[in-house]
């Protein structure tokens, strides 16, 4: 008999081929479509971490810690891909859809105000869509307009303002002094916020006379929390930290912001807040277990469901289908049928007969257990090369004192006392069959 046939073989490596397609499938989805996509392209903030550790400013790699009511100890840089943090990510979904989107990523309100309250906080405003991660080319077409910068939804119309259509070269001033910092900025249609915003926040930095570049604002919920606002990311972007003398401005803001404190750059969509105080702030329903079945949670069931159904697949044409009460009554009924034969051809003296009857008894429940409802028929002898191969290839051991034990317990040409003295190791390896293939052994 032939080990594996070429056809049984693909067979066997369909199911393979299938779920390792799946994963990988799954895992480049999981890595196109992750939020770390964004922090590598033109429009992310990887390379401004690299470039502040550089130049001896501490970058934290992670979230601290943080506990509520108490100020942490970090300037949080909090790059928005969101335009108005007043509407939903459904919405936002249901707004936008096929179009490049100008929302990349959904934070809600509740969390920023949760964010600039904790830490000192650097707000960097969006400027580009979605085709920009794209194309990674600076294009009018690929601007958020102004008209759909929002963004807190206190204000009857746009954060930001048009300070030019092309790349632009210009100094950066003290809006208080007047003073210009060393190099100039070169930005790609700047942004500088808008005469509303001037209204109620202070101008800390202006792109030299064109507007102001960054604000501080104050009390925008009557909370008394501040947090500085930057109106165009091109300052402190992956993109924009090659242009100009952009890269050295950033570096000198951000110094002077930290005031010796680390900085941290802020890419999470919730606040990693401990409240200490005993009360969960949050309400917790039923419904926020739904949460674990949204993307991309469903990719993680989606592949566990393909994954058992894969599984019970091949566990069916390996082993047939399960043994119930019905299989456990037909192998009470075939022991005392075994029994009652045996006890016949030990009162009629056959010996040969009674050893030859106990091997076959054996290898036929082997035969169910190891080869199952699904093997193809079969001549006794083949069964029984199958059976030990199968039992060599699960237990070698094991099958090999099988295979040994049933030659000398079957075979014609030994006297009968051998055949006799064969049953002992016969039966010994049978058990620990039994137990290989996960049937508990019993005594016979």
């Amino acid at each position: 008999m032939s080990e594996r046939s070429p056809a049984g073989a693909n067979g066997n490596s369909l199911p393979v081929i299938t779920l390792s397609v799946i994963v990988i499938a799954g895992l480049a989805l999981l890595y196109f479509s992750s939020s770390n996509r964004i922090e590598r392209s033109a429009i992310g903030t990887d390379g401004l971490g690299v470039w502040l550790e550089e130049q001896g400013v501490p970058v934290l790699k992670s979230a601290p810690e943080e506990t509520a009511g108490e100020k942490t100890p970090i300037l949080r840089i909090l790059p928005l891909y969101d335009t108005d943090l007043t509407v939903g990510r459904r919405e936002t979904e249901a707004l936008e859809g096929d179009t490049p989107h100008t929302t990349l990523r959904n934070l809600s309100l509740e969390t920023f105000r949760a964010k600039i309250e904790s830490a000192d906080t650097l707000v960097v405003l969006p400027k580009w869509r979605s085709d920009m991660i794209t194309s990674g080319t600076a294009d009018q077409g690929v601007l958020i307009p102004p008209g759909q910068m929002t963004i807190f939804g206190i204000w009857r119309g746009p954060l930001v303002a048009s300070a030019g259509e092309d790349f632009v070269h210009s100094a950066i001033t003290d809006a208080q002094t007047g003073d210009a910092f060393e190099g100039e900025a070169a930005l790609y249609a700047p942004r500088v916020l808008s005469d509303i915003v001037d209204d109620a926040c202070m101008p800390v930095l202006a792109l030299d006379g064109r507007g102001t570049l960054l604000a501080r604002c104050t009390d925008l919920w009557g909370e008394g929390v501040s947090f500085y606002l930057l109106s165009d990311p091109d300052l402190v972007n992956n993109h924009g930290l090659a242009n100009g003398d952009n890269a050295q401005l950033a570096s000198v803001i951000i110094r002077g912001f930290t005031e010796g404190r680390p900085a941290y750059i802020d890419t999470t969509t919730y606040a990693n807040i401990a409240d200490t105080s005993g009360l969960d702030p949050r309400e917790r329903t039923l419904a926020d277990l739904g949460r674990f079945f949204e993307y991309p949670f469903s990719l993680f069931w989606l592949g566990v469901v393909i994954a058992a159904g894969l599984a019970l697949w091949r566990g069916s044409f390996r082993f047939g289908l399960p043994i119930g009460e019905a299989g456990s009554i037909d192998l009470a009924s075939k022991v005392r049928t075994i029994a009652a034969s045996a006890r016949l051809l030990r009162l009629a003296g056959s010996q040969d007969d009674l050893v030859s009857a106990y091997i076959r008894a054996r290898m036929e429940t082997l035969d169910g257990i190891v080869l199952g409802a699904s093997r193809r028929p079969m001549t006794a002898d083949e069964i029984a090369v199958e059976i030990l191969r199968r039992v060599r290839h699960r237990a070698p051991e094991t099958g090999e004192r099988l295979a040994t034990a049933y030659d000398r317990a079957a075979s014609l040409n030994r006297d009968t006392q051998q055949r006799f003295s064969a049953l002992i190791p016969f039966e010994k390896a049978f058990q620990e069959t039994l137990d290989a293939f996960g049937y508990a052994s019993r005594p016979s």
